[in-house]
């Protein structure tokens, strides 16, 4: 259940990181749209699991800054199973990604000063423009960018 309160915190995090780009659709928009997509599914998959625990033990927290994660937390010996296996597979996916994430910034740092050095940070840019490079980025990188398309999927 400690993980939960990473899930989160990761959601917010992995969402800032992928945000898709504006302006035309493109195949790195379609990855970036498609991993928010699948972990926004998971945020709904986890309300709906664990609606009658969020409303039996923390009706009267207000939401927002993760207070409602914490309130589940302090009453994980409660939580229905159906709720606390939901809320430990999003919490187990979102540090997936955001461990790929991480791997790709590291594994990438080269080519993110160098090919993508004019790229101004934000929306999703660097990470369209190390997908565009791919072919000529480093065997570290290539094979991080792998695992990042490969949450799209």
């Amino acid at each position: 259940m400690r993980n939960i309160t990473h899930l989160l915190i990761g959601l917010g995090f992995l969402s800032l990181l992928v945000m898709r780009p504006i302006g035309p659709a493109s195949a790195q928009a379609d990855i970036a749209k498609a991993i928010v997509d699948k972990l926004t599914a998971l945020a709904a998959k986890v309300e709906s699991s664990c609606a009658d625990d969020i409303k039996k033990y923390c009706s009267t927290v207000t939401p927002g800054e993760g207070r409602i994660i914490y309130c589940m937390q302090a009453h994980e010996d409660k939580i229905s199973p159906k709720c606390a296996y939901d809320l430990e597979e999003a919490a187990t996916n979102v540090q997936t990604s955001l461990d790929n994430l991480k791997e790709a910034i590291v594994a990438c740092k080269a080519e993110i000063t160098g090919v993508c050095g004019n790229i101004v940070p934000g929306q999703g840019r660097i990470a369209a423009c190390l997908i565009t490079n791919k072919s000529a980025a480093s065997k570290s990188c290539s094979e991080a960018l792998q695992k990042i398309e490969a949450l799209a999927q």
